[in-house]
């Protein structure tokens, strides 16, 4: 995307709605099926996104995982506490480095993760089954752009090489 395409109207538009729509989205997965009285999900979207990132990259350092959730390693420190106290992650020393800390999922990590995960997904299911075929058409059609997106890490893919990402960032 050019910079002056960056800065239209239209975009500064979709970039306030889609930043609306998202977090009224994101709010109703944190707090589970209202209508149902019921979670979406034990774990919070915190907690799943480690969890997912510990499921595609397997054993990691703390340093590695908190660059990778865009966090600082303490914050990752006591998300990983809370979910090792749980059962669902485990730690271990990294056998090429004794100083260093590796994190990986448990087998009951990977359930939750599978649990939490599919709770979600029926909650979106029973939210997009409302709409009209034209709209969920609609929706459709935009999933690939916003995948694009979300591959190149948005904004920050755009202001690095941008090396592996489908959109034109570099």
């Amino acid at each position: 995307m050019t910079e002056s395409t960056a800065d239209t109207p239209q975009v500064t538009a979709i970039a306030e709605g889609l930043h609306r729509s998202l977090s009224k989205l994101f709010s109703i997965l944190r707090r589970g099926d209202i209508s149902r009285g019921t979670p979406t999900g034990e774990l919070t979207l915190a907690q799943l996104s480690i969890l997912i990132t510990l499921l595609d990259r397997g054993p990691i350092r703390m340093t590695e995982l908190a660059a990778h959730e865009r966090v600082r390693t303490p914050t990752t420190t006591v998300a990983i506490r809370r979910l090792e106290k749980i059962g669902l992650v485990k730690r271990s020393r990294d056998p090429s480095d004794l100083r260093a800390v590796l994190v990986d999922i448990t087998p009951e990590g990977l359930a939750s993760h599978r649990e939490s995960l599919a709770n979600r997904h029926a909650a979106l299911a029973a939210m997009l089954s409302k709409l009209s075929q034209e709209d969920l058409d609609t929706l459709t059609r935009a999933l690939e752009p916003l995948e694009r997106l979300a591959t190149c890490d948005g904004v920050e893919a755009a202001a690095d090489d941008g090396a592996g990402c489908p959109l034109d960032c570099g």
